[in-house]
């Protein structure tokens, strides 16, 4: 187990509150522990060894971890500090199996923001937790040696594929035209590879026939392509799921691959990347890539079409600079105004038409109030149903009493959840009950074999679990 964010702490506090603050989260760390028979060790300032027995792990996890509760509202001098505490339990056949677990269920909990319980059970992992949001910590190091890595990487290659997750949107289009600049600016030939019919950012890839001629190809197509070479650098953004990917074969394919997100860790990630820049504070994935281009030389701009496809992502994903905005958000889109990027312009990108508009308000005003949430269906036809549905379900929070919204709708073989939130609620964890996932004011899932009625009630029950883990009483 480790505390978060004590570097943070140190910031604020002189050195002889830190120590003060610190020794108040150990005691109250080893007065959890003192209750059971267990073995723990300081290894670090921050960072805790503990060996219990299986029984004991169980009494925790009935108890849903209560430590969280009481590190997270530690105060000192009559005040909250924000500190949290993460862990990692790992369960195996002996010692070593155990502790190699454990570390695996940490770095999943400091991947997903911290402020959680991971417990990783052979393939199996189960979370606690996880309802702060994670901390900004401002630091633009990893960024400036992962910019350094993924430019030499670049320039040893052949060509760059970039891809996002399916049905891409703003943020994964957006970075990904980013990426590409990158490479382009470094000499090599670079490609976006995605299902032109399938996107959600079409005006950006309508732009990009007459701006980038050539760049955005078919997974088809890239997959053909990708076996003529051996020096191939394959790219993921805004997602770092494998199931998620645009082109899983591609991604198969691949014996390079790097990956840029800002989602919070899920179970089912890319593993084997020789890059994985992952950093859940950050507003998008055009958040990161943009800073990326910061420091590498050879990118001394990137043209307005490209600005603006990465300043729509950090539009899309912020809400128009209302959610997760840190400072480096402001200083990313300063950066994209240099550039050559148009707010006007990247606004006119999310216009809908009016038969679209009526759809959506068709929606918003079938949802029912359930708890603290807005439940809409939608029951209407139309082939960009999954962006309006999306448009929709940010919409319902706009209405007083509404802390998360959950539009259903139905896409292809499939019943579909958009979920959205300002914060109060984390969606994503209500999605993970559904097997879905996402980030924490937005999140989806996608059922297969159930009707609409099903995971409606579904949704419903999940949103009751997430209530119940945070012992919230009913509204």
């Amino acid at each position: 187990m480790t505390i978060d964010n004590m570097s943070e702490i140190q910031q604020d506090h002189r050195e002889s509150d830190c120590a003060a603050i610190r020794n108040g989260v150990e005691k109250n760390i080893e007065t959890w522990l003192s209750k059971y028979p267990c073995l723990i060790s300081k290894i670090s300032d921050n960072s805790f060894y503990v060996v219990a027995e299986k029984q004991d792990i169980d009494d925790m996890i009935s108890r849903k971890f209560d430590i969280l509760d009481k590190i997270r509202n530690y105060t000192y001098d009559g005040k909250y500090v924000g500190v949290t505490l993460s862990v990692g339990v790992g369960t195996g056949a002996d010692v070593a199996e155990c502790e190699k677990n454990a570390k695996l269920s940490l770095d999943m909990a400091l991947g997903r923001g911290g402020d959680q319980v991971v417990i990783k059970n052979k393939d199996k992992y189960d979370f606690f937790g996880g309802v702060s949001k994670s901390v900004d910590t401002g630091s633009k190091v990893k960024s400036r040696v992962v910019a350094s890595a993924l430019a030499e990487l670049i320039q040893g290659c052949e060509n760059v594929y970039v891809m996002g997750h399916r049905f891409p949107d703003f943020d994964a289009i957006g970075s990904a035209f980013g990426v590409v600049c990158i490479a382009k600016k470094l000499g090599k030939n670079a490609f976006l590879v995605t299902d032109k019919e399938k996107t959600m950012a079409k005006p950006l890839i309508e732009r990009a026939e007459t701006e980038l001629p050539g760049v955005v190809v078919s997974t088809e197509t890239a997959k053909l392509e990708f076996a003529k070479s051996k020096k191939n650098l394959l790219i993921i953004v805004d997602t770092h799921i494998k199931s998620f990917v645009e082109s899983p074969d591609l991604l198969s394919m691949s014996k390079m691959t790097i990956v840029i997100d800002h989602h919070r860790k899920a179970v089912d990630y890319i593993d084997d990347a020789v890059i994985f820049f992952h950093d859940p504070s950050a507003s998008s994935a055009s958040e990161l890539v943009t800073e990326l281009i910061e420091y590498i030389p050879a990118v001394d701009e990137t043209g307005s079409f490209v600005a603006d496809a990465l300043l729509s992502g950090i539009m899309l994903d912020t809400k128009n600079f209302i959610l997760r905005v840190g400072v480096g958000t402001f200083e990313a889109a300063a950066k994209l105004k240099d550039f050559g990027a148009d707010p006007i312009r990247v606004k006119k990108l999310f216009s809908n038409d009016i038969e679209s508009y009526h759809e959506r308000n068709r929606i918003v005003d079938s949802a029912r109030k359930y708890k603290n949430c807005a439940i809409a269906v939608a029951d209407v036809e139309s082939k960009d149903i999954r962006l309006i549905s999306a448009q929709a379900a940010d919409e319902l929070l706009t209405i007083s009493g509404v802390d998360a919204s959950f539009v259903i709708f139905t896409l292809g073989d499939a019943v579909c959840v958009s979920a959205r939130s300002f914060g109060a609620v984390i969606v994503q964890v209500i999605m993970e009950y559904m097997n879905g996932g996402g980030h924490q004011t937005m999140a989806a899932v996608q059922v297969k074999n159930s009707t609409v009625a099903e995971v409606t009630e579904r949704v419903m029950h999940s949103i009751d679990r997430y209530n119940s883990s945070l012992n919230k009483s009913e509204v």
